[in-house]
C-alpha cells in the first residue's frame, strides 16, 4: 500500500499533536485526519469565549493543527507568524481570523477548504473539530475540589491534588466527521499532550468512545515524556494507561504504546533540564518492565531544547520512526476478536 493511501487519524491538541502531524507529513503521509479539542478556555481563547458567554468554539488547537499539515515553504512560515501574532492586549490574530472564517462558512468543518483557497496551502490532510458545539471542561480532584474550565487544569499543573474525574458541561455530541475519521482509519495515534486537557477530552463528546470501539484501526498511544503533577505525578506507563482504560471503557485500548527513550540524549544537559522540571513537580514517566497486555516500544524520539531548557518530541526522529513503523503495522494488522488483547 502506498504511503499516501494510509488513512491516519491523530487525536489530541495543544503543542503535542502538531508535532505528530508534522512528522507524519515529513514522512510523506498525506491522508491525515487530525481530530482536535474545541474546549480550550485559556488566554485569548478564554477571553473570546467569555465575551460570547461560552457560545463559541475554541479555535486555537484547530488552526495550530491546520498549520502542521501544511507542506513546508516560505508562505507557511509567513502565515504561521501572522496567526501567532498577539497585539498589545494579548489578542491573538489566529483566533480572530478563524472565528471570522467559521462565521462566513457557517461550519468549522468547511474552514480548512476556505483556508486552502485563500492561502494556497497544500495540506496533507484535514483538521476535524471533535464537536461543533461549545462546552467547558469540568473536573473534580481527589481532594474533592471541583473546577470549571480547561485553563484551570493548566493553572493547577504543579498541584499534587490529582484529577479524579473529568466531564463536559453541557454534554455535547461528537462531530459526525470525527466519528467517520475514527471508524475509517487504518492507524489511530493518540497524543502526546495533556492527558486530560488534550487527549481524553476528545473522548467526552457523545459518540466518540463508541466509534473508537468500532474502529478496526491499529491504535497507538504516544506516552508523554514528563509527568504533570495534577494528572500523573511520578507515574509509570501502567499508571498512565490505566487512566485511558477507565475513560475509553475497554481493557484493551491500544495495540502499541510508544515510550520516549532519554538515554541517548546529552547526559549533562539532560540532568540540568530534569532538575528544572522537578521544581514543577514534573518527572519522566517511567518504563515499567514486566508482562503487559499491550506491546511497548521504547524509542529515541525526543530532543533537548537548550534555549528553553525543555524536553520535546522531535519531528525529525518521529518522521524516521513513522516512515518505517506504519507500513509494517499495516502489514501485520489483523482485526481483533471481541475481548482479545492486542
Amino acid at each position: 500500500m502506498a504511503k499516501q493511501n494510509f488513512k491516519i487519524c491523530t487525536i489530541g491538541g495543544g503543542s503535542g499533536m502538531p508535532v505528530i502531524n508534522q512528522a507524519l507529513a515529513n514522512a510523506d503521509f498525506s491522508n491525515i485526519s487530525s481530530i482536535v479539542t474545541t474546549f480550550d478556555s485559556g488566554g485569548d481563547t478564554g477571553r473570546m469565549r467569555t465575551d460570547e458567554r461560552g457560545n463559541l468554539l475554541a479555535f486555537s488547537d484547530y488552526w495550530r493543527a491546520l498549520i502542521s499539515l501544511w507542506q513546508n515553504g516560505k508562505q507557511k512560515q509567513q502565515w504561521e507568524e501572522m496567526l501567532r501574532y498577539r497585539d498589545g492586549r494579548e489578542r491573538n490574530f489566529g483566533n480572530s481570523f478563524f472565528s471570522f472564517m467559521t462565521e462566513k462558512e457557517g461550519d468549522l468543518n468547511k474552514v480548512d477548504n476556505l483556508f486552502s483557497s485563500l492561502t494556497g496551502a497544500k495540506l496533507k490532510g484535514k483538521v476535524i473539530p471533535v464537536s461543533l458545539y461549545p462546552a467547558d471542561i469540568c473536573f473534580k480532584t481527589k481532594g474533592g475540589k471541583i473546577y470549571n474550565g480547561e485553563h484551570r487544569l493548566d493553572e493547577l499543573r504543579m498541584s499534587r491534588d490529582l484529577v479524579k474525574k473529568i466531564w463536559l458541561e453541557p454534554k455535547v455530541e461528537a462531530n459526525p466527521e470525527a466519528i467517520r475519521a475514527i471508524i475509517n482509519a487504518d492507524i489511530i495515534i493518540l497524543g502526546p499532550g495533556s492527558m486530560y486537557g488534550s487527549i481524553i477530552t476528545n473522548f467526552l463528546p457523545e459518540g466518540m468512545i463508541k466509534a473508537y470501539h468500532q474502529s478496526q484501526a491499529y491504535k497507538i498511544l504516544m506516552i508523554n515524556i514528563m509527568s504533570v503533577a495534577n494528572e500523573n505525578y511520578k507515574s509509570n506507563q501502567d499508571d498512565y494507561i490505566k487512566v485511558f482504560i477507565q475513560y475509553l471503557k475497554t481493557n484493551n485500548p491500544f495495540n502499541l504504546v510508544i515510550m520516549p527513550y532519554l538515554e541517548k540524549l546529552n547526559r549533562k544537559l539532560l540532568v540540568k533540564i530534569l532538575k528544572l522540571y522537578s521544581l514543577e513537580n514534573s518527572f519522566p514517566i517511567k518504563h515499567k518492565e514486566g508482562k503487559n497486555y499491550y506491546k511497548t516500544m521504547v524509542a529515541d524520539i525526543t530532543t533537548l531544547e537548550k534555549t528553553n531548557m525543555r524536553l520535546r518530541h522531535s519531528e525529525e526522529k518521529l518522521a524516521k520512526l513513522f516512515k518505517k513503523l506504519i507500513p509494517a503495522l499495516k502489514k501485520l494488522k489483523t482485526p481483533r476478536q471481541k475481548g482479545e488483547a492486542p
